[in-house]
């Protein structure tokens, strides 16, 4: 049998590996620290699918896992993603209060309460208008968007007048929901969606200011004897999907971009979609369990518009603290965005 002399047979192999042998992409794996509970709808419909479909688009390049369990608080998760405890996160704004006033601007009330249209809207108006005022250091914001509206729920009576808020103690989402709520007279409480249950089990809540789609993942539809649908939305819930912003300038540009073509507005559409069918069926739950379910009246809305008008004047000041020269533009700018998404534009 023919044989190469061993060192022409070891020069020959290591040249067929130089050349044939394919350098292998490495995968970066993004920690996601998630604090939704099961079968919230947020999570199924939108989030869990937006993670696999990261790793579509990059071609395997970019996966996101999830953590066996939420890292630090509820609270805390923008100091999660900002320190690099966790890579992805998604925050609700209004728990870090003193760090958004400028985008607080969407969470006024009577703005829109159409969450497909108000979430694009948003994320539209803080990449034209409110970026450049850097309010998310430290992290970057891959959508910022709008859950459904969030309406009144409470255990004790129906909210008919102004007066009826006098004294019940609601749990409250972010700063400018507790601003709302003592205008409106109620005792704001501010604590997490997840704590809901147990404070109006034990009497320590009245009620909440919650989406209608979280009532039943959060095993509230028992506890809330009566709610109050408010046209127009009295007030948005601001929340964020966000990286960490070292760890997302790590990622090649062609990452980042395929990343960025399926969030931003993408997203922001996408959850309000998801929570249409999660209303429809919170408000049939509340019904078929006896609970009361109301449009807020003209009469109520006209005393609820004239007491919380100091709000937007408030708002007002603190975003020219803030280096908002003309905060009444703004918010016409944030308008104009919600009738341009409003019209497909």
């Amino acid at each position: 049998m023919f044989r190469f002399p061993l060192l022409s047979t070891l020069a020959a192999a290591g040249l067929m590996a130089s050349v044939t042998l394919p350098t292998q992409a490495q995968t970066t794996v993004l920690r996601h620290s998630n604090w939704f509970p099961e079968g919230q709808v947020m999570r199924v419909n939108v989030v869990d699918p937006w993670k696999a479909e990261v790793e579509r688009v990059t071609e395997g390049r970019v996966k996101i896992e999830t953590l066996p369990k939420v890292v630090g608080s509820v609270q805390g998760q923008y100091d999660v993603a900002r320190d690099g405890q966790a890579d992805i996160v998604v925050f609700s704004n209004g728990y870090t209060p003193g760090r958004f006033d400028i985008l607080e601007v969407g969470e006024l009330p009577f703005n829109g309460d159409r969450a497909e249209i108000f979430g694009p809207a948003l994320h539209r108006f803080y990449t034209k208008h409110v970026a450049q005022y850097g309010e998310y250091r430290g992290v970057v914001p891959l959508s910022v968007f709008v859950v459904a509206p969030p309406e009144l729920f409470n255990n004790q009576r129906k909210i008919e007048k102004l007066d009826d808020f006098k004294g019940l103690k609601i749990r409250s989402n972010s700063k400018g929901t507790t601003d709302l709520l003592n205008l409106l007279g109620a005792v704001p409480v501010s604590r997490p969606a997840t704590e809901t249950y147990e404070l109006m089990s034990s009497g320590v809540l009245d009620g909440t200011v919650m989406p209608p789609e979280s009532i039943p993942p959060f095993n509230l539809v028992e506890a809330s004897r009566f709610a109050t649908i408010v046209p127009g939305a009295l007030t948005n819930s601001i929340l964020t999907l966000a990286i960490n912003e070292k760890k997302w300038n790590s990622l090649s540009q062609k990452d980042r971009d395929a990343i960025m073509a399926i969030s931003g507005e993408t997203f922001a559409r996408q959850i309000g979609e998801a929570y249409i069918e999660g209303n429809e069926a919170a408000w049939k739950a509340l019904r078929d369990a006896g609970q009361s379910v109301e449009v807020a009246s003209p009469e109520l809305m006209a005393e609820m518009k004239t007491a919380l008008a100091p709000l937007e004047t408030a708002w007002a000041e603190r975003a020219r603290k803030r280096g908002v020269k003309d905060p009444q533009a703004l918010l016409q700018a944030l308008r104009d965005e919600v009738k341009a998404v409003e019209n497909g534009q």
